[in-house]
């Protein structure tokens, strides 16, 4: 399915219904299905329910030439979630996508209950580390995407009950658990993840899990 920005962009999206609808957000040169399908977390998230969806330049989206800045990509979610009809997810959000479900709580007040990051830190995202996953990931495209987003990081107090995840061996990342001890959020180490395979922690879905049931 589709939902239709105000600058008409197409934004790609799935649901599955339950009883505590989850928003998966993927990140930076990823997708829904690479991120949270082929990783295990629609299959865990099974009672729950959950929303997919494809950020704009990303996946089965459009890519308009620009649109790119977290609070652009967190209204084109939030008109997926009014598309969908629900008023009220979880989310799990990775990398770039943290910055987005950030922004997505901090724009819409009490729809977002809360909220699972993994792979982000309290640096500000920046373009060579941005470049370097796009060449791991093979992706390409997304220029207008790493200006617009470079630069961009956590800012003010959680917008609503926050729990960080990052593996040990997480570049990106590293400084997560200081993050996490700043704003007296919980921190729940992944092991010896890297930024690619952490995601896929089964340590991470049931952290998260546990702490969308509190």
């Amino acid at each position: 399915m589709f939902a239709t920005t105000g600058d008409g962009a197409k934004i790609w999206y799935a649901t599955a219904p339950g009883p505590a609808p989850v928003l998966l957000i993927h990140g930076f040169a990823s997708d829904g299905e690479s991120t949270w399908v082929r990783t295990g977390w629609v299959r865990a998230l099974a009672d729950r329910g959950h929303v997919l969806v494809d950020l704009r330049g990303h996946g089965q989206s459009d890519r308009p030439a620009s649109g790119y800045a977290p609070g652009a990509l967190a209204g084109n979610v939030l008109t997926v979630l009014d598309e969908a009809d629900l008023s009220t997810v979880d989310v799990v959000a990775y990398s770039m996508g943290g910055l987005v479900g950030w922004e997505l709580a901090k724009l819409a007040p009490g729809r977002v209950r809360r909220l699972a990051l993994g792979g982000i830190g309290g640096r500000a995202a920046d373009r060579d580390s941005m470049r370097r996953v796009a060449e791991t990931l093979s992706a390409t495209g997304l220029d207008a995407c790493i200006e617009e987003v470079a630069g961009h990081r956590l800012e003010g107090p959680p917008p609503a009950p926050v729990l960080f995840a990052a593996g040990e061996q997480d570049d990106v990342a590293a400084d997560a658990p200081e993050l996490a001890a700043g704003f007296d959020a919980p921190f729940v180490s992944l092991g010896r993840r890297n930024h690619f395979n952490a995601v896929s922690s089964r340590l991470f879905k049931e952290s998260a899990t546990a702490f969308f049931e509190r």
